[in-house]
């Protein structure tokens, strides 16, 4: 409890959830691929890639992805549907946008994924203009999870889907427990040592105390009105993917 309290206090010293997780991001943009590389054993691809292929994209449908941060759920969106796939990549940090886009001028797709400052809470799209909407680690640092549901649901096209990859709460006591013990213990000595941001990945961390387990977050998606909500452990339930369809 103390530590949500400390989170609380430091939302409100900065205006809020929002402008501290963006200040938060802006400052570890440079080391944000590297960390979560090391961090999860480099298991973090294949979480994405996993994510990736439960949107499933047809030939020239454009798919919304909210957090984009530095692009590599984007990236393995393109990777893994039809032809012409297009995506519109969505965060709220201009300096994680940037590391995107240079990552994306260096692998030639720029063309097919654009990136630009968003909220996830505010989506600036028409309703019903994507054919899909995914996001990767980004739905526990929204202020209200309820509304950035709620808003994909609104852009989202009927019949399209959305899929939402974010840590979640190792059901198994003895797994949980190890895991627990890492996240909350050692993840942030390593970025601290690593990446001298002890802070940021500290948050990191306890922004995930106050997050919902797996199935609450599936009735809080099924509240916004999105239809057959079904999610996957990865990892042992280190993470959780869920996905919905707009009817």
């Amino acid at each position: 409890m103390t530590t949500n309290f400390s989170l609380e206090e430091k939302f409100q010293a900065t205006g809020g959830k929002k402008p501290y997780v963006q200040r938060l991001f802006g400052r570890i943009a440079r080391i944000y691929d590297i960390m979560n590389f090391l961090m999860s054993f480099g298991l973090d691809r294949h979480w994405r890639s996993r994510a990736a292929r439960y949107l499933a994209l047809g030939t020239g449908e454009t798919g919304l992805d909210l957090g984009a941060g530095t692009a590599d759920l984007s990236i393995a969106v393109v990777r893994r549907s039809g032809p012409g796939t297009h995506m519109i990549g969505m965060d709220i940090t201009p300096e994680m946008l940037e590391q995107g886009r240079q990552k994306l001028r260096r692998i030639g797709l720029q063309s097919q994924i654009e990136l630009r400052v968003g909220d996830a809470e505010h989506i600036d799209l028409p309703d019903n203009s994507v054919d899909g909407c995914c996001s990767a680690f980004t739905v526990r640092n929204l202020a209200n999870i309820r509304q950035g549901f709620s808003e994909m649901l609104r852009v989202v096209r009927p019949g399209g889907r959305v899929v939402c990859l974010e840590i979640s709460h190792p059901p198994g006591k003895i797994f949980g427990t190890l895991f627990y013990f890492y996240f909350y213990k050692l993840a942030p000595l390593f970025g601290s040592i690593i990446g001298k941001a002890f802070e940021e990945y500290n948050y990191l961390p306890n922004s995930l105390t106050a997050f919902p387990k797996a199935p609450e977050l599936k009735r809080i998606m099924e509240e916004a009105g999105w239809s057959g909500v079904r999610y996957y452990y990865l990892s042992g339930g280190v993470v959780a993917i869920h996905i919905g369809t707009k009817q």
